[in-house]
């Protein structure tokens, strides 16, 4: 279980966008192993489902980017999907991992003490993608442990009316008319917006009605070429923490967003 409104007692929530990436491959075990290393409340996980239906851990719909493998997930049986191995798309040479069942990372994250961010990457008809979502997040007992999340606010809406203990949370990289409308919509309790949309009235607006906010952010390279430049959105950064406009920071970068939130005064939220 975790509060995802910390932000009340000057605490927040880290989490790793796809694990600890920077220097692993992104939704991979050791990505998320070294994630709870250096500290995350939790990480973010994408899924797919391929053509036999089973709920695989990877970001795109095609393997060509970041495996070894060919295709269309979904056109694909699991059986054929499990020969490759992940690949960095930065090509850096690290070993491959193999590309999991989403109930097999459950389980691997619930033992590693993390909680769980997890994105529905494909669209499909009906309610039965979202039932299989909602029994293997109770079969792995992390139903209390993750939020769910999309781009598509219909999702958010539906899981919850199937599941109305789930916790959700909205993603958007636009600035919103009236983000809490937006929020209240889907019933969502989180709502992220990624750099660089995030303003504090966005923020001040979704606390008021009772929503949290999370905010991700590019690795802190992105940020230090800018500075060079004269552009320093870390100081502003900074500012919103310390204001407690934030209850969770996403980033790439584990070890990077932990020692910033210290540097902030704050502390970060462990799950119970």
């Amino acid at each position: 279980m975790f509060d995802p409104l910390p932000s009340r007692s000057g605490h927040i929530l880290v989490c790793g966008h796809r694990g600890h990436v920077v220097d692993g491959h992104e939704n991979s075990r050791p990505a998320f192993r070294r994630a709870a290393e250096l500290g995350a409340s939790l990480c973010e996980i994408d899924l797919r489902m391929t053509r036999d239906g089973r709920l695989v851990v990877f970001h795109d719909d095609i393997l060509d980017n970041a495996s070894t493998g060919k295709g269309i997930i979904s056109q694909l049986d699991y059986a054929q999907i499990a020969q490759f191995r992940t690949k960095a798309r930065n090509g850096m040479p690290i070993d491959g991992q193999p590309l999991e069942l989403f109930e097999d990372i459950l389980a691997y994250c619930r033992d590693l003490g993390l909680g769980l961010i997890v994105e529905i990457k494909d669209k499909f008809e009906g309610t039965a993608y979202l039932e299989q979502v909602i029994g293997l997040l109770k079969e792995a007992r992390m139903f209390e442990r993750v939020l769910i999340s999309s781009f598509d606010y219909v999702v958010l809406r539906d899981i919850k009316r199937i599941a109305p203990g789930i916790r959700t949370m909205g993603i958007n990289y636009h600035r919103l008319v009236d983000p809490a409308a937006a929020a209240h919509s889907a019933s969502m309790d989180v709502m992220n917006t990624d750099y660089p949309q995030f303003a504090a009235d966005i923020a001040e607006g979704l606390h008021a009605a009772g929503v949290a906010v999370s905010h991700y952010v590019p690795p802190p390279e992105f940020f230090a070429i800018r500075r060079g430049y004269g552009v320093d959105y870390l100081g502003k950064l900074d500012a919103y923490l310390r204001a407690g406009l934030i209850d969770m920071l996403v980033c790439d970068d584990v070890g990077w967003s932990v020692d910033f939130v210290a540097r902030c005064g704050l502390s970060v939220s462990r799950l119970s």
